[in-house]
């Protein structure tokens, strides 16, 4: 399945007709093109997506991958590059503008089509795309591709071949820089350790369970702190939550300069952080601590006050020490952090059984306690992102089904990353950044804490991600086609850690200031730059991020897509929109004037635009 692309663009509206729709790119013709110099455009892949336009859920996106293979050739306006369709089955109703391709280079082009009448939703179907281009100097210039699927919108069924055909919504392409948080009874010890003998503080009853010998040294922590005969869950009593405030958590976010918030809703020690049918489970904050539904506080202090950040839930598939998880055990040796053993939980020191803090005994937990619970999230919580963890037993194809389909009625696209047991829409990699380009949508996910998710309090300040970090990791996952999904701690009294906040505020503000150059945009497709620089692309401007600060002339020693004419301008700090003169290039190369007083203005990462200005 092709996940590759993926900015919404600049769209022209076309004038309908029964065969064929164009959109021609109007541009100034210069000798450049008198002269006739055309790019050699081709077609290398087209498809049917699952997706629609926002605002227009009976448009579908038609993507298409569209390469200049010419040597030294660009694509430019005055190529008057114009795209047309024929098809039996579906009218061309929007399609993108391209302003340039460069030699070498490949962009992904989006068309909207609408099935046309008497032509059934899901139906199997096909359309001829054709470029044509070059008229303005000499005979028409032509590539076509036939493009086969599913036109229209079918619902899915319960099967992972269909559920392989959804595709990420173009929104989640483009916010690409989410808040996790990760809170519950763990965050009452909060404890993971420090350096080389650290785990992840949220782990706590499992490394407690783990032993004497696991690295965290959690058993010898606790028996210590609170005695062999306190167990894990007399710690809820303790999740007091009292200066927990909802408006206070989204706001931060919103000066982050997040796009999206994933609060973790029930982690594997299966305490639940919502409301759910005290028929399945009473083990919820709802029912014992604080007695309060902080999901629904969070969620709607989302819509409340930040409506523009998007809304996700993390859901645990297991439960450590469930009893009714027993057999789907999944099994592992000593301190394997694949290992979910179920229940009755026993205390280590002792050996004695212990109470599950509101268990109540269902037939099966997959069917009776798992899919209803996601179902809640789904459908009550209303959900955008579905961040399943573990995997493990599932119902998650009758799930998804329903999900997708439901949403779709509602005018809602929505995502599932690939942890709920199905190859989902985005893979998730975990204190790790890619080296390279990856086709398929990534969204790495980190604590600011160095190790951790939840809150440790043995962390020493020093060792969290510096506003500085933050930036620069997130420029670095944008260039690579990847979200960035950065973890909070916050403590059991519902308070964020002050180095956290700061963090966070000390990036959002060079995230605002540089928002053009990182949301809505997607990867170079040819190189996301080496050391120091990145690249993030729209169809009218290429970003170039420079990592550390230079001297006099910045030289890009890549092949981007620059013409003279251009003009070069600063994203982003106190002097943005300063023009830096080019003074010198080449095909494979570009080198720009820099004043002191630029880099001076800014920090972090320094952002250059070339605006596509030229028709050369």
């Amino acid at each position: 399945m092709f996940h590759a692309i993926i900015s919404k663009a600049a769209f022209g509206l076309l004038a309908l007709g029964s065969f064929v729709i164009s959109a021609a790119i109007e541009g100034k013709l210069e000798p450049r093109s008198d002269r006739g110099f055309p790019p050699t455009l081709a077609i290398n892949f087209g498809v049917f997506t699952s997706k629609w336009f926002e605002g227009t859920p009976n448009v579908q996106v038609l993507e298409l991958v569209v390469s200049n293979t010419h040597g030294n050739n660009y694509l430019t306006l005055a190529d008057n590059l114009v795209i047309s369709l024929t098809s039996d089955h579906v009218t061309l109703v929007k399609v993108d503008k391209l302003y340039r391709i460069a030699p070498g280079e490949s962009v992904v082009v989006q068309v909207g089509v609408s099935n046309k009448p008497g032509v059934a939703q899901g139906a199997s179907g096909s359309a001829t795309l054709t470029l044509t281009y070059g008229t303005n100097y000499g005979p028409a210039i032509t590539t076509s591709t036939v493009v086969n699927g599913m036109v229209g919108f079918g619902d899915y069924t319960a099967d992972a071949n269909s559920l392989n055909h959804h595709w990420n919504p173009d929104w989640y392409h483009e916010i690409k820089y989410g808040i996790f948080i990760h809170w519950g009874i763990y965050s009452v010890p909060a404890f993971g350790n420090v350096g080389s003998n650290e785990d992840y503080a949220e782990w706590y009853w499992k490394r407690m369970n783990d032993g004497p010998t696991f690295r965290s040294q959690t058993y010898q922590y606790h028996e210590a702190t609170y005695g062999p005969n306190f167990n894990y869950d007399d710690f809820i009593p303790q999740f007091t939550a009292s200066k927990f405030d909802a408006k206070q958590w989204i706001d931060l976010i919103g000066d982050a300069g997040a796009q999206y918030v994933v609060p973790v809703t029930k982690h594997h020690d299966g305490f639940a952080l919502f409301n759910i049918s005290s028929s399945i489970s009473r083990r919820t904050s709802v029912n014992f601590g604080p007695k309060r539904d902080f999901i629904k506080e969070l969620l709607d202090a989302a819509k409340q006050h930040q409506p523009h950040i998007r809304r996700g839930t993390y859901f645990s598939m297991p439960e450590w020490y469930h009893p009714g998880y027993k057999k789907y055990a999944i099994s592992g040796p000593n301190g394997h952090p694949g290992a979910f053993p179920s229940g009755p939980p026993h205390n280590p020191y002792t050996q004695q059984e212990i109470p599950y803090t509101g268990y109540v005994p269902v037939n099966d937990y997959v069917v009776d306690l798992q899919l209803p619970e996601m179902n809640q999230l789904a459908y009550e919580y209303e959900t955008e992102i579905m961040w399943c963890d573990i995997g493990g037993a599932n119902n998650a194809t009758i799930f998804a089904s329903k999900w997708l389909n439901w949403a779709r009625m509602q005018g809602r696209q929505v995502t599932f990353n690939n942890r709920c047991g199905l190859p989902g829409d985005f893979d998730t990699p975990e204190y790790f950044t890619n080296d390279a380009v990856v086709d398929k949508k990534w969204e790495t996910n980190r604590g600011m804490d160095p190790f951790s998710f939840g809150y440790n309090f043995q962390t020493p300040d020093s060792t969290y991600l510096t506003g500085a970090d933050i930036v620069q990791t997130l420029v670095d996952v944008v260039s690579k086609n990847g979200n960035f999904l950065l973890d909070i701690g916050p403590k059991a009294d519902g308070t964020i850690p002050q180095i956290m906040q700061s963090g966070l505020k000390d990036a959002g503000a060079w995230i605002k200031a540089h928002s053009e150059s990182i949301f809505n945009t997607r990867y170079y497709r040819i190189t996301p730059g080496l050391n120091p620089f990145r690249f993030t692309t729209k169809l009218n401007a290429f970003y170039i991020h420079v990592m550390s600060r230079g001297g006099a002339t910045v030289t890009v020693p890549y092949r981007i897509p620059y013409l003279p004419g251009d003009k070069i301008t600063v994203v982003g700090g106190s002097l943005a929109g300063t023009e830096v003169p080019v003074t010198s290039w080449n095909q494979d190369s570009v080198t720009f004037a820099v004043s002191d007083a630029i880099w001076q203005a800014d920090k972090y990462v320094w952002t250059f635009k070339v605006n596509y200005d030229s028709t050369w």
